[in-house]
């Protein structure tokens, strides 16, 4: 595969549609803090995580997508695009094949070994692993950006943001919200998470978010210990919440407040979050009513 061309130098500052109508480089920089420069906008992407083929189409550049890994399903468009792996494997392959220029890549989720060959090929790579809800934005400025769509991404992004600033809220006394990620072992996602920033966006204390891993296991003993309010989990019925019946030592469930919430709004940092943020903050305003 012939090396992709080196990217010119910008002199001086452009804003983004000046930059890409004049053909000057555009460069922004991902989460990662890495920096992604194109000479021009990319015309063949692939998108290495359902949440980053959302994003992709959310700032226009759906026809441009050329490959995606399965469980890529949203908008129903993304279903008939290209796969080119799964969580089980992502072939080297079939990326080259499809002479991307540039891969969207998610920082914690896509193989390490794998961006590493894509760099050492010189294919362009975006890191997304928004942290915080605002990286949500960031992400739609930066893809619309490196795709030629610089106004819709940041449209896309306003859109967000201040749907995120309708939705915030403080309660008093901030309830203390339990999110279960795995029953057997009992689990939760921990302060590095963007579920923990969705859960204190809406004014809820997120338990154990402290834990020095991402996703800890729990003991029986010191969720009782903590005492949560709400407990919320994903899932696309309520039937998890039978686990719980049993337990009327945890005041969420002697009070009823376990939820359920939509599995693809919650785990996939795109703009489809703000259904997730919403169903969160409804119901811990419910628990202090």
């Amino acid at each position: 595969m012939a090396p992709l061309p080196l990217a010119l130098t910008v002199v001086g500052w452009l804003a983004p549609a000046d930059a890409e109508a004049s053909g000057a480089a555009i460069s922004v920089e991902d989460d990662s803090g890495r920096r992604v420069t194109l000479a021009q906008p990319a015309e063949r992407i692939i998108a290495l995580a359902p949440h980053l083929v959302e994003l992709s189409y959310a700032v226009g550049a759906g026809g441009q997508l050329v490959g995606a890994i399965d469980g890529s399903d949203y908008p129903p468009a993304a279903r008939q695009l290209d796969r080119v792996g799964s969580y089980r494997g992502i072939p080297l392959e079939l990326i080259v094949a499809k002479q991307p220029d540039l891969v969207l890549v998610w920082g914690s989720g896509t193989p390490a070994s794998l961006i590493e060959q894509l760099e050492r090929l010189e294919i362009p790579v975006y890191r997304s692993e928004p942290r915080k809800l605002e990286q949500i934005a960031g992400d739609l400025r930066g893809i619309g950006r490196l795709t030629g769509h610089s106004d819709a991404g940041e449209q896309a992004a306003s859109d967000f943001e201040q749907a995120l600033e309708g939705t915030s809220q403080q309660l008093s006394p901030a309830p203390r919200v339990f999110y279960q990620l795995g029953q057997s072992p009992l689990t939760t996602l921990a302060g590095g998470q963007i579920v923990t920033q969705v859960i204190r966006h809406c004014g809820g204390v997120p338990l154990f978010d402290d834990a020095p891993v991402l996703v800890p296991q729990i003991g029986w003993e010191s969720l009782v210990e903590a005492q949560p309010e709400v407990i919320l989990a994903a899932g696309n019925d309520d039937r998890w919440q039978a686990f719980w019946t049993s337990h009327d030592e945890l005041p969420a469930v002697r009070d009823g407040a376990l939820y359920t919430l939509d599995p693809d709004a919650i785990s996939r940092p795109a703009p489809r979050m703000i259904q997730a943020v919403r169903q969160v903050c409804r119901a811990l305003a419910e628990t202090i009513r």
